[in-house]
């Protein structure tokens, strides 16, 4: 399948498909929308009538290669399997899916790199899988990078790599550029160089009408305004981004690891730093623990931070001085990096299996209550078979983030010095009552540690327990958003538990 793909995006490429596409009639009796059938209820003569009308692929579940199709990067979520999966290898695959889904009542669901932490990019029925349409093309004269809609985060820097070019991306390798950049996107560079929503210029949109739109600040800049962190799944199917690029040279890396007991002196001093630091420094503070006895768990815990300066090491080590003279750690890593290996350096994969993360927004630093709040937390943490295992996330925010109104785009989150994320993982072995341990000891621990957050959440970090999800994600750019949903899902074809809706 891959093979086929990569020969049939560099014959046709993705423009030339949604052209193609944009041309050609729906299938014969396609009509208005009818909501969703039940499962089962589609007969096999509409899956074979799929079938015929893709380019790519149409796998159902007794098909070869159903279960490594099928099955969603969160294992957690592993019981939603397809009752049909078209893998697109051209733009008009999506078209074809989604007309045939409104004509048979069925519910499609794209993904791209399928790494949504609430399970939405998988499906009992229709999925739309856009992870060969990844082709990368550079255009050197107007310094800008366009990619296919399931692209990852890898093959983006592999292909930009020979001409030093670069957008901000996240850290995980695997993730794919639509999620990404739907719900705003950060990672080592975003304090210099801004989110990756923001340096979009253009993308193409499928609706639910099954029209390519191209949206950019003049054309559709209500549906271009909600691509930029309004979140994936709301509007219609992103076939292609075309974003701004920077020069990128040589930066320095830094990971300082800790005591278990100096992480209260470690993040009060690293904190500090980030309030005062220059935009191009960055810093993801991190704690937590793994196994499955209290001996294992008390022996794993571990503090670190690592990060990223647009600079020498020598100021580096001038910066961080004060933190190493607060908190001395056990370990220091300073050194000078091209801007491709400190990206291979920072790289660092989503929970393996089955896990769950909370996240919210920081208006300043998390005092000692908080940070003692979650040692405690790891010191009870119920343990697991994955050895991923539990803890907290601290993400230095601000910088090149905060230099864009929180109107500009519907990334809401401009303002906010920290993101906080805690996270605990399981392992398919584990027995219920383990597992249903970890869920409670995350919702206590995220409940505890609310106070210290401004009420906001990162719709990246899609939280299926999140309550008050319309506020925490999009606050008041809800409304401007759900006025975006009606006018090109009116009939809210794409739709999940947390989507927008008119």
């Amino acid at each position: 399948m891959t093979a086929v793909s990569r020969r049939r995006l560099l014959q046709g490429g993705t423009a030339t498909a949604v052209a193609a596409a944009a041309a050609a009639p729906p299938f014969a009796g396609f009509g208005g929308l009818v909501h969703a059938a039940p499962r089962g209820t589609v007969p096999d003569v509409a899956w074979e009538e799929l079938a015929r009308g893709l380019d790519g692929t149409l796998i159902r579940p007794e098909d070869d290669g159903y279960r490594e199709w099928g099955h969603p990067q969160n294992l957690r979520y592993d019981a939603r399997r397809p009752a049909g999966i078209v893998v697109c290898h051209t733009a008009r695959d999506v078209r074809t899916a989604i007309l045939w889904a409104r004509r048979t009542g069925i519910h499609p669901v794209a993904r791209s790199g399928g790494h949504s932490y609430g399970g939405y990019s998988a499906t009992r029925e229709l999925l739309v899988d856009l992870g060969q349409l990844n082709e990368v093309r550079l255009n050197r004269e107007a310094g800008t990078v366009t990619v296919g809609a399931g692209a990852r985060n890898s093959g983006i820097y592999t292909a930009l790599q020979p001409y030093d070019r670069a957008l901000s991306a996240g850290r995980c390798p695997t993730v794919g550029i639509s999620g990404l950049t739907l719900g705003g996107g950060f990672g080592f560079s975003s304090r210099e160089l801004g989110l990756t929503a923001d340096a979009l210029e253009r993308t193409t949109v499928v609706t639910a009408a099954g029209n390519f739109l191209t949206c950019d600040e003049k054309q559709h800049p209500d549906l271009f305004w909600a691509c930029r962190g309004g979140g994936g799944g709301n509007f219609g199917v992103n076939t292609e981004f075309t974003f701004r690029t920077t020069p990128v040279d040589r930066v320095a890396v830094y990971q300082l690891d800790w005591k278990w007991q100096d992480a209260p002196a470690a993040f009060a001093a690293v904190q500090e730093l980030v309030l005062r630091a220059p935009d191009a420094l960055s810093c993801r503070m991190g704690g937590g623990s793994a196994g499955r006895t209290r001996a294992e768990i008390e022996e794993r815990r571990e503090v670190s931070a690592i990060g990223q300066f647009f600079g020498t090491a020598d100021d580096l080590r001038d910066l961080l001085a004060p933190v190493l003279s607060a908190a001395r750690p056990k370990r220091t890593l300073i050194g000078d990096r091209t801007f491709w290996q400190a990206k291979d350096f920072l790289y660092h994969s989503v929970p393996s299996d089955r896990y769950a993360v909370t996240s919210r927004y920081l208006d300043r630093p998390l005092p000692p209550g908080g940070v003692g709040t979650f040692m405690d937390a790891i010191d009870a943490w119920p343990g697991s078979s994955n050895p991923d295992g539990a803890g907290i996330a601290l993400f230095a925010w601000g910088g090149a983030i905060a230099e864009v109104g929180p109107r500009e785009t519907a990334f809401i989150h401009r303002s906010a010095r920290f993101l906080l994320a805690a996270e605990t993982t399981w392992a398919g072995q584990d027995d219920p009552a383990l597992v249903a341990a970890n869920l409670r000891w995350l919702h206590e621990l995220s409940h505890a540690l609310d106070s210290y957050g401004n009420g906001q959440a990162y719709q990246n970090f899609i939280d299926p327990a999140l309550r008050d999800w319309r506020r925490a994600y999009y606050g008041a750019n809800y409304p401007r958003l759900a006025e975006v949903k009606r006018r090109y899902d009116p009939q809210n074809l794409f739709c999940f538990d947390q989507s927008i809706t008119g």
